[in-house]
Order: structure tokens, then sequence, then C-alpha cells
């Protein structure tokens, strides 16, 4: 792991946590605490939605503490049949998410009277203040996350997405030019995706978040299906790779000059790709000529009428099997052209009509955390 924003804040909201419980002289400052670091969210929106539903399973956890020692005492065995009950009830509410800090709850209320004698007014005045610290806990963390080095998602997707796609073209190159072992480089793919996963999650965080202090604007909502595109971009590039290290062994039967085709039609779409890439970041401007193509300049006929002409020649029943399954390469070909095509006009347009945003002033970062 990896020293970042996420751990400053996490320090940040304990520290914070009990200044605020020793200023309201309240105690055992460790369950507050504890509901700090178990409630600190990866975006603001989420830590606003965690925090209310941490409040109704706190308050689920606290009641049904509170009922069980008034109407059975407090032993191991009514501690553990409580929190059988409070997981149930929060599973029936789907609050399994706050399931955590509600067990948290339970035991902090339920361990004060455990082999002591109480009086009820007093035990509901520990119980309020145990509940008070759980929530103080969860508030300072959100009070962290809202002010504290607010995430800028776009900085992230985008450097993501230049490392991640510059790994796959790599292997896309090694790949049409018979340069790689199937079996070598399957390790590495199954990892790509695994990134280009963690890009789709960091996405849906980015579409989660709200502009709290100010008014939503097109500039938001174009924004975020701009990054959308972006990584859809990155993952139909991902998918033409796979489709080209699963399909190797056919690909090795396509005739030469076919194969010759495919590769400057991936080179053009991948220079394209940065291209559009260099647009997003600024680097160029929106209204700069493409460096891709139509690859019928430099041919008579488009890819898929050339392989059903080479296609429409072979007689072996084995090799035409083999073409067949080169159409999967084809079109997550296609589709990839399509995506980049669509985030080209997408980034154009985003430029057009908000020239002043500096929204989009992307930062270099560390990547892959």
């Amino acid at each position: 792991m990896k020293f970042g924003a996420r751990i400053l804040k996490t320090g940040l909201a304990v520290v914070l946590t009990f200044l605020v419980v020793h200023a309201l002289d309240i105690s055992p400052g460790l369950i507050a605490g504890i509901a700090a670091v178990n409630a600190l969210q990866p975006n603001v929106h989420k830590s606003f939605m965690q925090t209310w539903n941490q409040f109704r399973g706190n308050i689920i956890g606290a009641i049904s503490a509170i009922l069980m020692v008034l109407m059975f005492d407090s032993n191991l065995i009514v501690i553990g049949l409580t929190i059988i009950l409070v997981l149930s009830i929060l599973i029936f509410f789907k609050l399994q998410s706050v399931s955590t800090l509600a067990v948290v709850t339970v035991i902090a209320i339920m361990d004060e009277p455990l082999g002591t004698v109480m009086e009820t007014s007093d035990f509901i005045y520990t119980a309020f203040i145990r509940f008070s610290l759980v929530m103080i806990g969860v508030l300072c963390a959100l009070v962290i996350n809202l002010f504290v080095i607010p995430p800028k998602y776009e900085d992230k997707m985008y450097n993501h997405s230049v490392s991640i796609t510059s790994d796959i073209f790599k292997w896309i190159r090694l790949e049409l030019n018979g340069a790689s072992d199937a079996m070598s480089i399957r390790k590495d793919v199954k990892e790509l995706d695994k990134r280009v996963q963690k890009l789709e999650t960091m996405y849906s965080w980015f579409k989660e978040e709200r502009p709290y202090f100010r008014k939503t604007t097109y500039s938001d909502l174009r924004k975020k299906i701009l990054f959308k595109q972006m990584i859809l971009m990155t993952r139909k590039a991902y998918i033409v790779l796979s489709n080209l290290n699963r399909l190797e062994n056919d690909y090795k039967y396509v005739s030469d000059d076919f194969t010759n085709r495919i590769r400057i039609e991936m080179d053009q779409l991948m220079a394209y790709h940065e291209q559009v890439f260099l647009k997003i970041a600024g680097k160029i401007p929106p209204e700069t000529s493409i460096y891709y193509q139509d690859s019928t300049m430099y041919y008579d006929n488009t890819l898929m009428e050339n392989f059903l002409d080479e296609y429409s020649t072979l007689r072996n029943t084995d090799i035409r099997l083999k073409y067949e399954n080169i159409l999967e390469i084809i079109s997550s070909m296609n589709e990839y052209q399509k995506a980049i095509e669509r985030g080209d006009r997408l980034a154009n347009s985003y430029f057009k009509y908000h020239t002043k945003d500096k929204a989009l002033d992307i930062q270099q970062e560390s990547l892959d955390e």
C-alpha cells in the first residue's frame, strides 16, 4: 500500500474524533475512534449515504441492546443472541454495509452492565453516551471526507487510463508481430482486466459525486459522460487484446496480407486513441485533425470485405474454421473504433461548449496504488 490521501484522512479523522470527545469530556474515546476509521468512505456522496445508514443501523443496535438488557440482563449468551438479532434486522432492511459499527454499538452498550448491577436510569444514560460516541466518530469522518483533500477522480481516472492503455498497446503490438507466447502473457492479460475493473469501479465512485456547495451544471454532466466513454475506450482496447491472445493460434493461419492489414488498422486506431487522451488532457486543441485515417484511403475495400474475399477462396475446412474465429477479432476492432470515434466527438463537444472550464486540468500522479 502506498501513502495517499485516504491514509492521511484516516489519521485526521481519528485525531478530530478524539479532540471532540475530550472537549465534550465523554469516554471511552476508543469507541469513537473505531467508528471514525470504519466510517471513512472513498467519496463524499458515499460518506453522506453511509452516515445516514450508520445512524439507522446504530439506532437499531442501540435499541436492541437496551431492550435485551432490560428484559434479560447482560450476559455472554444474551450478548451473542442480541448480535444475531441485530444482524438479522440489518439484513432485512438491507443495511448490511453498516453491520460492523452496529455490532460495535451493541457490544459497547451491553459490555458496561456485564457482571455488575446498575440502575435502569444509569444504564440508559450510559447507553446513550456509547451511542453518541459511535455517531461522533461517524460525523467526524464525514467532516474530514468533505473538507480535507476531496478526491479529484478526473486526475486518477485519466492517469490510470493512460497507464493501462499503454500496457495494452504494448501487448497488442507484440501479439500482432507474433513476438509473444499466448500462455506466457495470459497472466499479464488477466492482470490488465483487474486493472480495468478497478478503473470502472473508480468511475462508479466519480459518477456518484455531487457538487454539494454549488449547482449541478451541464459541464458536470458532460464531464461524467466524457470520462465514461474514456474508460469504455480502454475496456474495448482490452477486449481486442484478449481476443488476439485467445485466438493467437488461429491468427497465425491468416494470410500475410491480411495480418498486415490488421496491423496497419490497429496502429491507426491506437494512434487515434492516444490523440483523444491528449485532447482530454488539454495538450492539443479539440479541432486538431485526427491522425487516424480511414483504411479505405489505403485499400479498395473495408476490413470486413477484405476478410470475406479471402474467406470465399478457402477450400480447406479446418482453415475456414480458423478464419471464422478471426471474426471475433474484427468485430472487437470495429467496436473499438466506434468507441474511439464517440470519445473524440465527446471531447470536441465538451471543449467547444466549456472553453473556460478548468475542471479538466489533468495533473500527473502516481499510478495503480
